[in-house]
């Protein structure tokens, strides 16, 4: 029954997460070509820093789109693990991409500054913020619900990114007005300016996650304390030690050593670790969880770092 309602919650949760990749590429498309238009009319630079970001949201989105396809799949004998870093990697490309479009943001905005030009028909340009503003919000809510059920780190990576979005496409609709209805021309590239500086911190932000995930980062020293506590609730647990834990993108991998009486038999043994990696998996349901039972008072060299 429990193995059942497992599974069923594992084809879920990848349902969506295959559901919220392609929905971000749908919008990233969508975004793409009424920004491209709006640019054209306009030819604001601020727009210009939107449509670039949109064109890689399209790129960020693919790979995706293509990691968590790939990380869904299920464990085989070359990936014992499974392929959950994969969403890890592809987070990491993503920084990389935003970095881009932060550095040719910028080079526009720069050129702009010492330039400045005015902004042809911003009307048309709010109207096409306003439909982006609305779509990325109805994007970004729909991702959250699936980080939230499912804890996919590409997706994630993917929110955060849409969520930058939302504060570019207010800023660039803010200085399209500006610009457009007053004598302040250079209020355009400084808006790309400020832009260019919240990407940078949006890729930071997503390539610290996604290394933490590729370099094995334990997970927080919170969740260790808590691990443990739930352990040692256990009435027949004597010690508890050797704790190591490790994220594998949507995945918690747990592993640590309980100490019984020496009494204990190999079939009181597996009982009392079943009822532990249960009591542990009750508050962390996507973890995979390996047990050694030693013998209390046996004499070990143990993990440095506990």
């Amino acid at each position: 029954m429990q193995q059942n309602i497992k599974a069923n919650r594992r084809k879920r949760e990848r349902r969506l997460q295959r559901a919220a990749s392609f929905a971000s590429l749908t919008v990233a498309l969508l975004l793409i070509a009424a920004k491209l238009w709006s640019w054209l009319a306009t030819g604001s630079v601020a727009m210009l820093s939107t449509l670039a970001d949109s064109v890689l949201d399209m790129l960020a989105a693919s790979i995706t789109v293509v990691a968590v396809y790939y990380s869904l799949r299920p464990a085989d004998h070359e990936h014992r693990f499974g392929h959950g870093k994969a969403q890890g990697l592809a987070a990491l490309l993503q920084s990389l991409i935003v970095t881009a479009s932060a550095l040719y943001v910028f080079k526009e905005a720069a050129e702009h500054m010492l330039d400045p030009q005015p902004v042809a028909n911003p009307t048309a340009g709010l109207a096409i913020m306003a439909l982006s503003i609305v779509l990325t919000l109805a994007l970004v809510a729909f991702q959250s619900y699936v980080v939230r059920t499912t804890g996919s780190l590409a997706i994630a990576a993917d929110s955060v990114h849409y969520r930058s979005d939302l504060l570019i496409n207010l800023t660039v609709a803010a200085a399209i007005a500006l610009a457009g209805w007053t004598r302040w021309q250079f209020l355009d590239p400084l808006a790309g300016l400020l832009i260019a500086a919240y990407i940078v911190w949006s890729a930071y932000t997503i390539a610290t996650d996604a290394l933490d995930v590729l370099l094995d980062r334990e997970l927080s020293p919170e969740d260790r304390q808590r691990i443990r506590a739930i352990a040692e609730q256990h009435p027949a647990v004597q010690g508890f030690h050797d704790l190591r834990t490790r994220s594998g993108g949507a995945i918690q991998f747990i592993q640590f050593h309980l100490e019984l009486d020496p009494q204990t038999t190999l079939l009181e043994s597996h009982v009392i670790m079943d009822e532990v990696e249960d009591a542990i998996r009750a508050d962390y349901p996507r973890c995979e969880i390996i047990i050694h039972a030693d013998p209390a008072g046996f004499e070990e060299l143990r993990d440095e770092f506990d």
